[in-house]
């Protein structure tokens, strides 16, 4: 194993441990992975591991947003020869583009996308952990700068589970986290050609709060999220629900094809995650088991220990044993902490 690889996955988590903010933990993941793979820009996006919708995104000196949706589009669509679950089912989750090398081109939309913004190597990298994909890491290189070679893509390849446990590691520290001062549900509109139709005020403010602190935005920065989740509707047996890592909390975007002639319009509501929500990806960040699921939602109804245990046919042992468990999975330190931090 190459050393720097050994290092990286070692110090890693406790390297990103100390990220605040999204834009943190991708300048954190850049700069030691910088060592192994150099590269002069990157995209980081993470994504829901039960929906595969995105979830958040980091990156520097990375595709601009339009160019990145058009990106986006591709990959949802299934005009990419690349996206993130074909590279999870290759056996090696790491695809390598070059502007110039005819055995290496993509589409041409992505060849012109990589000329307008200097790009002359990509490498596409996902980041798995048990078969589950968690994100996908984007690597650039400038025209000036050399190619991704075969090495670059075998080292990538070999970070994918360690930044998939840093994913992993990042969501599940923040998501047990009640949501302060949340406004009303919002929505907004968008047509067949992803034009915004209209916003209600809330869905402006819930839109603000998608956008990191101190970030400089544009519109197509700002509603990233929506067009994704809202292209993700018009695909047949997608589920078209991102939960998202918010300052304040979590953050659920649904969207649905408006019910009007024509196809292409889609509604888009965001709002607090509720616990319906939550609670299965809970499930899966702390592998709560479907027993620990059911008690939990007991005790989201209101019951007490001996409700829970005469409606699930158990002992108060073995439901305060159930708690227990659930409560060092999770992190938490009581009942009432738990039932704060999956409810609205």
């Amino acid at each position: 194993m190459h050393p720097d690889l050994e290092l990286i996955s070692r110090t890693l988590p406790s390297a990103t441990a100390e990220a605040a903010t999204v834009p943190e933990l991708g300048t954190v993941i850049s700069r030691h992975i910088a060592r192994l793979v150099p590269h002069d820009g990157y995209m980081l996006r993470g994504i829901d591991p039960l929906t595969g919708a995105a979830c958040f995104l980091a990156k520097e000196h990375g595709y601009g947003a339009a160019f990145y949706r058009a990106l986006e589009t591709e990959e949802i669509l299934g005009h990419d020869q690349h996206t993130v679950a074909c590279l999870v089912k290759s056996v090696r989750p790491v695809a390598v583009l070059e502007y110039d090398a005819p055995d290496r081109r993509h589409s041409v939309q992505h060849e012109e996308i990589m000329s307008v913004t200097g790009v002359g190597s990509e490498m596409r990298v996902a980041l798995t952990l048990n078969g589950m994909p968690w994100g996908v890491l984007v690597l650039l290189r400038g025209t000036d700068n050399r190619p991704f070679s075969t090495a670059d893509a075998v080292n990538a390849g070999r970070l994918s589970s360690p930044l998939a446990g840093t994913l992993r590691q990042y969501v599940a520290g923040r998501f047990l986290r009640p949501v302060r001062s949340a406004p009303a549900p919002g929505v907004v509109l968008i047509d067949s050609s992803d034009t915004i139709r209209a916003v209600t005020r809330t869905g402006r403010e819930w839109v603000r709060r998608l956008v990191p602190e101190n970030v400089t935005a544009d519109e197509d920065e700002i509603f990233a999220h929506v067009w994704n989740i809202a292209l993700a509707a018009r695909q047949p047996g997608r589920q078209a629900l991102s939960r998202i890592p918010g300052p304040d909390g979590w953050i659920v975007l649904q969207a649905q094809p408006l019910d009007e002639p024509g196809p292409g319009g889609v509604a888009v509501t965001i709002e607090s995650a509720s616990s319906d929500v939550l609670l299965p990806a809970a499930a899966v960040l702390y592998g709560i088991t479907a027993r620990e699921q059911t008690v939990i939602r007991r005790a989201l109804d209101g019951l007490a220990v001996k409700q829970i245990a005469r409606s699930l046919n158990l002992s108060l042992h073995t439901v305060n044993d159930h708690f227990k468990v659930i409560y060092r999975k999770t992190g938490v330190n009581s009942r009432e902490e738990l039932i704060a931090s999956l409810s609205r």
